[in-house]
């Protein structure tokens, strides 16, 4: 199991600006000896999860993923559930519509419609979303399993900005509250200048397992784009939620039920 972890966890540093990497670089990232990290690309080559390019001898990812990708949204739909659900949001707010799904500790992208906007908000696809930064984070946190929470405190909460959230306790305040008001704000916690709203998205036991979101330069947050943006997130929550075959959990639905009233 060691050995398939190491040799896995290659494949986390290929992102959409590093999709080639050689292999002296791919050593030193994974704090691994040449001849281990050769032994690990060979058996992964092997399987179609890792390619060379012929010209530069950098490594990339292979084929495979295309075929399981293909094959895990034919069984469990979620990108073709969450894409017009995008496409919606971002019309509606004028902003940059994302959404991620909990995958191995971390959540990771399913959707990205970019605002058309001059000044809009730019998501990187490859880019993991960290659970206590930002308010895809703090939605699934408040909603989701409670393992997540207490493996993002034993790790650290790392700063990424000044706003960020970095004590443990602060952390469980914030995602109480998320809970209490049914969505997320995360006002410059991940990147300087950028405001998230996020709502969470659930499975069919009530359990939220990721979150959708817009994200807008916070020069351009106002009450009435809160109020707007908060209306269409419900709107796309729920209607993520029914596609994928889940139902919205009972604090989900109290707290809107008294967002509203008030």
């Amino acid at each position: 199991m060691q050995t398939v972890d190491k040799a896995l966890k290659l494949l986390e540093f290929f992102r959409t600006d590093q999709p080639e990497i050689g292999l002296s670089d791919l050593a030193r990232l994974a704090g691994y000896d040449k001849a281990a990290t050769r032994r690990f690309l060979v058996a992964l080559m092997g399987h179609a999860f890792i390619e060379q390019n012929p010209a530069s001898r950098k490594y990339r990812l292979g084929a495979a993923f295309l075929h399981f990708a293909q094959v895990r949204e034919a069984t469990l739909p979620l990108a073709t559930v969450v894409t017009p659900l995008l496409d919606a949001l971002s019309a509606e707010t004028g902003e940059t519509a994302h959404a991620s799904h909990y995958s191995a500790g971390a959540l990771i992208a399913i959707g990205i419609r970019e605002s058309s906007r001059a000044n809009r908000v730019h998501l990187d696809p490859s880019e993991i979303l960290p659970l206590h930064a930002t308010a895809s984070g703090l939605a699934f946190l408040a909603f989701g399993p409670a393992a997540p929470l207490e493996a993002a405190v034993d790790q650290g909460l790392r700063a990424y900005t000044a706003h960020t959230i970095t004590d443990a306790a602060a952390l469980r305040g914030a995602v109480a509250e998320v809970r209490r008001a049914g969505y997320a704000i995360s006002n410059q916690g991940f990147e300087d200048e950028v405001v998230g709203i996020a709502m969470p998205f659930f499975d069919s036991s009530g359990t939220a397992t990721g979150a959708i979101a817009v994200a807008t330069p916070a020069s351009r947050m106002s009450d009435e784009l809160r109020v707007l943006i908060l209306a269409n997130l419900h709107k796309a929550a729920l209607a993520a939620t029914a596609g994928i075959g889940g139902i919205p959990a009972e604090a989900f639905v109290r707290a809107h039920g008294e967002r509203r009233a008030a």
